[in-house]
């Protein structure tokens, strides 16, 4: 008699933890409790990746920005990397990198400049039909930094995709690595499979 009550207690235990077990979530394979939160974290990491992708595609030269006008030449300075011209009573700046710096300091104050600006940015400068910043040139260094930016943002998506990748295989299969599976889950989120 004992033995059909132990056996009858031990089936009906076993069911209660299957029903239990039954209703977790199937994502990955009813291992971790609250799978929601781990893929809106994922997610959200990979959509902050992508903004800061177009935020620096939108922040360098655009051809509908461009302003060319004609301006009075003041003076200049070096500032690091960088030229500052004062034209017709503003400051603008130019890469020093990319200027005909001799050309520049042998104007002198009230010589007109066509220019072409973006912002506060002046890309292109053409004195006496000669060219000392060149818009090319302004250009293609805007272009090689877009692609540097693209370059380590997309080796950061794709180290992150690997990531995902490999804590979703750990995640799944548990049981078959359990000291690997802490590394990407805190116990606590754990759940542990019935056993019969």
């Amino acid at each position: 008699m004992r033995r059909k009550n132990a056996s009858r207690t031990k089936r009906r235990n076993y069911r209660r933890k299957m029903r239990q077990y039954n209703s977790r979530s199937r994502l990955f394979n009813g291992n971790v409790e609250r799978p929601g939160e781990f893929i809106f974290v994922w997610a959200l990491i990979l959509v902050y990746l992508v903004g800061i992708w177009i935020f620096f595609l939108n922040t360098g030269l655009n051809k509908c920005d461009y302003v060319r006008t004609n301006l009075v030449y003041e003076g200049s300075y070096r500032k690091e990397d960088r030229i500052i011209l004062t034209l017709s009573g503003e400051e603008y700046r130019a890469w020093a990198s990319l200027c005909d710096l001799d050309g520049i300091y042998a104007l002198g104050g009230g010589e007109v400049l066509s220019v072409i600006t973006v912002k506060d940015d002046v890309i292109c400068i053409n004195f006496d039909n000669k060219e000392l910043l060149s818009l090319e040139d302004s250009e293609r260094r805007d272009a090689d930094r877009k692609k540097s930016v693209s370059l380590a943002l997309g080796i950061c998506a794709a180290v992150w995709l690997i990531y995902v990748a490999a804590s979703v295989y750990v995640m799944c299969n548990a049981q078959r690595f359990p000291r690997l599976v802490r590394l990407f889950v805190k116990p606590s989120y754990l759940t542990r499979p019935p056993r019969k």
